[in-house]
């Protein structure tokens, strides 16, 4: 094998499992909220704000360390990594909320310091999009097994070993980060953002729009596992399923070869989720169910890393992408909130409706940024 495939390929897995690490706690945060509810004194309510703790730790870092990886990208690593392992660990013996909001904050500190490498290992790529189709398939699918694993053990009493899993897989995955270098596009063409304001408040818009959709279906998928009378344990078994294939939508990005393509596959990939979303919301049974969650994270995979590629290819020290992850967190949190009432309100077939409008009201947003940027030679 030519030293340069070797070296792509050393680079993309220490990327991934950076990633992967950096998934560590929102990945499996169904479980994380299962967990801390079965601790005496908590219940779901509780249990959920506290979790939350953890995306307000990454939102956090992303609103006050995001250029702090340009000077001291060493410590930032050392500090992502600390973090991460203490704030898992802590997350297994902590007794009372405030403690467990502490840890699960500390945890997300650190996941947004990982972050902030990783987005530094790629800032000024061109194709960044194939880059980041290769972290999603790989750090994703790492993840996603371990997700469906966790799913498949039978229920433990209190918060169980879960913990512990996340604590020894950050042990193992964190560390790559300190292997990430500064990306050698950006080392030798530092430039300022292509994006127009008005380019940014579009991407901003479809990063909510995207995020919220994804979150707000997925907020209410176990009221559809509960109208077609499944088991709270198969409904969990099956979102585990769709998340670990979901990933396979990252093969497109992955492998697209030629830049004026892009806005084609974006398209496509709203359309993948416009219509799980109709199956998901409209059909009866597991089959629609399963197969309308796997459509829209494949559709969703699909995506997400053109548009963050993009970022990518206007960034030059990752900072824009770690504030748009904020974006993309408050667009979740959003798409969360409104879900339930939305759900009740309308019932599926209409809350399906509404999710497709806001799919297509992203597709618009997206048309005219793709349409409006120059298009690289494709390599």
């Amino acid at each position: 094998m030519p030293a340069a495939h070797r070296t792509a390929i050393l680079r993309t897995l220490t990327l991934s499992a950076a990633f992967a690490a950096a998934l560590n706690g929102t990945m499996v945060m169904p479980l994380i909220v299962l967990a801390l509810s079965r601790i005496p004194g908590i219940d779901e309510g509780t249990a959920t704000a506290i979790a939350a703790a953890e995306l307000a730790g990454i939102a956090l870092y992303g609103l006050l360390a995001a250029h702090l990886v340009r000077r001291a990208r060493p410590a930032v690593g050392m500090f992502g990594v600390a973090a991460l392992v203490l704030g898992e660990a802590a997350s297994q013996w902590a007794g009372t909320a405030a403690a467990l909001s502490g840890a699960r904050l500390l945890a997300g500190l650190g996941e947004g310091a990982l972050f902030s490498l990783i987005s530094a290992g790629v800032a000024s790529e061109s194709n960044a999009e194939r880059i980041w189709g290769r972290i999603n398939l790989v750090g994703g699918v790492a993840m996603g097994l371990l997700l469906y694993g966790m799913s498949c053990l039978p229920p433990a009493a209190e918060r169980g070993t879960l913990f512990l899993w996340l604590t020894a897989m950050a042990i193992v995955l964190a560390p790559w980060a300190l292997r990430i270098r500064p990306s050698s596009q950006a080392a030798e063409r530092p430039r300022p953002s292509m994006l127009k304001r008005r380019h940014m408040g579009l991407i901003w818009l479809v990063v909510v729009l995207v995020y919220g959709m994804q979150a707000g279906q997925w907020a209410v998928s176990a009221y559809m596992g509960d109208m077609d009378q499944m088991p709270t344990a198969r409904v969990g078994l099956y979102l585990a399923l769709s998340s670990l294939l979901g990933f396979v939508g990252a093969l497109v990005p992955a492998l697209a070869r030629d830049p004026r393509r892009r806005l084609r596959y974006v398209l496509q990939g709203f359309l993948v989720m416009a219509a799980a979303v109709m199956l998901f919301f409209n059909g009866r049974g597991d089959m629609p169910f399963l197969w309308g969650q796997v459509g829209v994270n494949v559709g969703f995979y699909m995506v997400t890393p053109f548009i963050v590629g993009m970022l990518t290819e206007n960034d030059h020290d990752g900072s824009l992408v770690l504030r748009t992850l904020v974006i993309a967190l408050i667009g979740a949190a959003i798409g969360t909130a409104l879900a339930g009432e939305g759900f009740v309100a309308t019932g599926p077939r209409q809350f399906g409706w509404i999710c497709v409008s806001v799919l297509m009201m992203a597709m618009a947003a997206t048309g005219l940024v793709f349409k409006r940027q120059p298009v690289p030679v494709p390599a």
